[in-house]
């Protein structure tokens, strides 16, 4: 057994047949076998061989899918790494797992080459494209195997790390029958076929994108549609032009396409399908409204490969979980004695089946803690109605859920103890109408610090550079004191409450660690300055706001492209939401889709919301300056804001 069969297979039933469809170009299923087939080689001559970890950095494009299968042609161990972590994180990850080996890109590997430790020795990096470590592309040996490893079922395949509530990622480990079994309740539940063209625009690091759709998919011969990287606009385009039928999602996807699309736009789709995280009852019922189509919703974890229960197509009831997928079990015990609760009555959900993990990576008080009696306790509370429907209610474990990405409070606070200002440090999540939940870390400074704007400035910044984007806290709130229950524990829902108590408007609406410590807004800055000096204010200013959300060394090109640049659709949301608050009045969370580079999107906002019309000297066509670029490509963010404030004084 071994997951690469359902490529392999594929490609000698259906050749010919389009398996990926990536920026114009199609690759067939022979020739993505042969890549892999011609990767698996590489790694192989690399000394690579049965039950190595090979970490895998890789982003949504063919290249992922060749190195991928490659991996587990050898009977090697796929060790999926988020393209959005830090540094540090990467380097944990792979510590963590003892890999031998990283495929990724080129700018990726320069970039973590002095944080990547000595003993992972094969580095590869790779094209978009799949090209080996050369930059020449694979090309299949005819002399090379076209078989691959036969594996056990329960051979450990793949390696997910989930956050921990320790504060460590743990690594989920699942084995080659965890996936196989799982993508055939796919296939059957959700009505795979080979004709189907299924969008891909979840990350393929993560146990949707990866055993849900990619390995699922290729199971059956279907065509992936593949995104690099949601784009609200791109997908809409997508969707028709390659007459998409089936389309797969995190709750955010479906609002933004709620919000942006019309039924036209959809008319190809028969079938949608969310998870990673609970889909909130008004999203479905309007889309159902709108377009005729409910969107089904899957339950499960990635230590469940993922799929543990769906919302059938037979019988879909609104607002459940469904029941279990084939094969699978789950029931709802009390959390405190673990016996078996009632009809109705509320209780953690524990699952038993063939997609429940082997255990966390060499974690084994962890796994036994989790894994009782052939039970996997997911960690959240449900219950089950008298026909069997499950219900998600309510976590046990203290996790949030940022636009389908997991984030547990411990690995923040764990980071952010280590800042030399903060004395103690707790993280809550918060409610969010577009990611559902929000990062808020609440702070109680030492004795020594006294300036609190610079503290939250210093601690912006300090997590900006060991955190991925998703985990970074969107308020720092200083407090004099956590409130705690006689034993001393923190009270975190007192917390929370205490948080959403002391929220203002522009609180809960701004995305930036920094929001509170930053100069003017931009409706300030552009209110006492002239029109014809409006347009430069409103690049600098948009600039400056993009470096927050994704720091670099120097600001980006006007004329780039926000999401060439690495920007995620999570940061264009929140670049939408920050500029609401800036301009004091609400902004389409899709405006940044709509306006993709800052050039575009300062035009728009000067002519929309300050326009000049009556004063005689401005431009009938507003335009960047021509020496714009070449006057702030060094600036640093202090140095702009520096200039902003001189523009308008």
């Amino acid at each position: 057994m071994n997951i690469c069969e359902g490529l392999s297979r594929t490609a000698q039933w259906l050749p010919d047949q389009v398996a990926v469809v990536f920026q114009d170009r199609r690759w067939t299923y022979a020739k993505i076998d042969a890549l892999s087939q011609a990767a698996a080689h590489h790694l192989q001559q690399a000394g690579l061989a049965r039950g190595d970890r090979v970490a895998l950095m890789l982003p949504n494009a063919p290249c992922f899918i060749v190195w991928y299968y490659a991996v587990l042609r050898l009977g090697a161990i796929a060790v999926s790494v988020s393209t959005r972590l830090a540094a540090t994180e990467v380097r944990y990850t792979v510590s963590d797992c003892q890999a031998r080996a990283i495929i990724t890109d080129p700018a990726s590997l320069e970039s973590l080459r002095e944080h990547l430790p000595s003993e992972l020795t094969t580095r590869v990096s790779t094209s978009l494209t799949g090209a080996d470590a050369n930059g020449q592309p694979l090309v299949a040996d005819t002399d090379q195997p076209t078989s691959w490893v036969d594996a056990e079922p329960d051979e450990a395949a793949l390696i997910l790390y989930t956050s921990g509530t320790t504060g460590f990622a743990k690594g989920a480990t699942l084995s080659h029958n965890n996936v196989r079994t799982n993508v055939c309740a796919f296939n059957h539940l959700c009505g795979m076929q080979a004709h189907d063209r299924l969008l891909l625009a979840v990350p393929l690091f993560h146990c949707f994108g990866q055993n849900a759709l990619l390995n699922s998919a290729f199971n059956v011969g279907a065509t992936l549609v593949l995104q690099e990287k949601f784009d609200l606009n791109e997908t809409k385009h997508l969707i028709a032009e390659q007459q998409v039928t089936q389309l797969y999602g995190v709750p955010m996807m479906f609002q933004l396409l709620l919000d942006s699309c019309q039924p036209a736009d959809l008319a190809t789709v028969n079938y949608c399908f969310s998870a990673a995280a609970k889909l909130p009852i008004q999203i479905a019922h309007s889309w159902q409204e709108k377009f005729g189509l409910p969107i089904h919703e899957g339950y499960g974890l990635t230590e469940t490969s993922p799929f543990a229960s769906y919302n059938h197509r037979l019988r879909f009831v609104p607002g459940s979980i469904g029941t279990p997928i084939d094969g699978v079990e789950m029931k709802i015990v009390d959390t405190t004695t673990g016996e078996d609760c009632a009809p109705g009555e509320l209780g953690e959900i524990a699952i038993r089946g063939p997609n429940v993990m082997l255990g966390y990576w060499n974690r084994p008080e962890e796994s036994a803690a989790a894994l009782r009696d052939g039970w996997f306790l997911s960690g959240d509370i449900g219950r089950q109605d008298e026909d069997g429907f499950f219900y998600l209610v309510d976590r046990v474990k203290d996790m949030i859920s940022i636009g389908g990405m997991k984030v547990f409070p411990a690995e923040v606070e764990r980071l952010l103890q280590d800042h030399p200002g903060i004395a103690e440090v707790a993280v809550v999540g918060v409610p969010d109408p577009i990611f559902g939940e929000q990062v808020v870390a609440c702070v109680v400074a030492t004795a020594s610090t006294t300036a609190d704007q610079q503290l939250q400035a210093s601690i912006s910044q300090y997590a900006h550079k060991h955190l991925g984007h998703y985990k970074l806290p969107r308020q720092i709130l200083l407090m004099d004191e956590l409130p705690r229950n006689p034993s001393g524990k923190i009270l975190k829902t007192q917390l929370r409450e205490l948080v959403l108590a002391r929220a203002t408007p522009a609180d809960t609406a701004n995305p930036s660690p920094a929001a509170n410590v930053r100069p003017p807004s931009l409706q300030e800055l552009l209110a006492n300055c002239h029109a014809a000096e409006r347009l430069r204010v409103t690049t600098r200013f948009l600039q400056q706001l993009v470096q927050e959300i994704s720091p670099g060394e120097a600001l980006l090109d006007p004329h780039t492209r926000l999401m060439a640049a690495g920007l995620d659709s999570l940061m264009l949301v929140d670049l939408s939401t920050q500029l609401g608050v800036e301009l004091g009045q609400p902004v389409s969370a899709t405006l940044v889709f709509d306006y993709p580079a800052i050039a575009d999107l300062a035009e728009y906002l000067v002519q929309q919301f300050y326009p000049s019309a009556s004063e005689s000297s401005s431009p009938t066509h507003l335009e960047a300056p021509p020496d714009l670029r070449t006057e702030i490509a060094n600036m640093s963010a202090a140095e702009v804001l520096e200039e902003l404030q001189k523009e308008v004084e």
